[in-house]
């Protein structure tokens, strides 16, 4: 009984998102019911944030960044001032992105034409958690190093079903970047962004207008926790081994400190 208990929540890192981001345009009753977003694989994109002002030599406070947490989970989070402005999931953990097995964002009509179909809510709760995304898309999985294969091999339905897995990071990297104003570096961190250079690439490729450069070799090596865009690009690429069983146990020595 005398033992601290500590909690540390996934959704802490995004609690200084401004309202005009966070709250949805439903009647105002909901948002005083908590619905609102919230968003999520907050521990992540804190470390990531963390090491990228050490990698930079840097404070976290002066950086001006972009967090692409992309796994099974996928979700982005836009950090100015060293506080997190936006990001992609919301209430819960289906927003946003396309992931593995996740829809991610869809037209909300579509879930009441499924409902006048016969879809009940846990029919709808199945199909949008577990049999959607690149696995629902593809056919074949929600792991993107399936698909990827199946890609080289000439499967069109997988090619689609990667090819808007790219666009829809594009299209929401750049949502993310209208929160910040300018970009300091772009980050890649969880399973698939560390592990699948096409994948960065494409991310590098939709904010090449920027002047973003990604130094082709080093993205084709496996790089942890180092910038791999060209020496001239004025956006830093950084991959980042996010360790968020390491990050908890630092909040919990911090708060043990008190």
């Amino acid at each position: 009984p005398n033992v601290r208990q500590i909690v540390v929540f996934d959704t802490a890192f995004h609690a200084e998102i401004p309202l005009a981001a966070a709250v949805y345009p439903l009647p105002y009753e909901f948002f005083q019911q908590g619905i609102r977003r919230y968003g999520f694989h907050g521990i992540s994109h804190q470390y990531c944030l963390q090491r990228t002002a050490q990698l930079l030599g840097k404070e976290a406070k002066y950086l001006s960044i972009i967090t692409c947490h992309l796994g099974n989970g996928c979700s982005l989070a836009a950090i100015r001032d060293g506080v997190c402005v936006n990001t992609t999931m919301g209430y819960t953990p289906l927003e946003g992105l396309m992931m593995g097995s996740r829809s991610g964002s869809i037209d909300p009509g579509i879930l009441i034409q499924l409902m006048r179909s016969g879809y009940n809510a846990e029919k709808l709760n199945r199909l949008l958690n577990k049999e959607s995304g690149l696995k629902g898309l593809s056919g074949i999985s929600g792991d993107v190093r399936q698909v990827s294969e199946a890609v080289k091999n000439g499967d069109e339905q997988a090619k689609l079903a990667f090819d808007v897995y790219l666009h829809r990071l594009q299209f929401y990297l750049g949502a993310m970047l209208s929160s910040l104003g300018r970009l300091d570096a772009l980050v890649f961190t969880g399973g698939v962004g560390e592990n699948k250079p096409e994948v960065r690439q494409a991310g590098c490729e939709g904010l090449s207008f920027l002047g973003v450069k990604l130094d082709s070799e080093k993205n084709q090596t496996s790089p942890k926790d180092t910038d791999i865009a060209t020496a001239d690009s004025p956006v830093k690429v950084l991959v980042i081994n996010t360790q968020e069983d390491w990050a908890i146990a630092q909040e919990c020595w911090h708060l043990c400190q008190d």
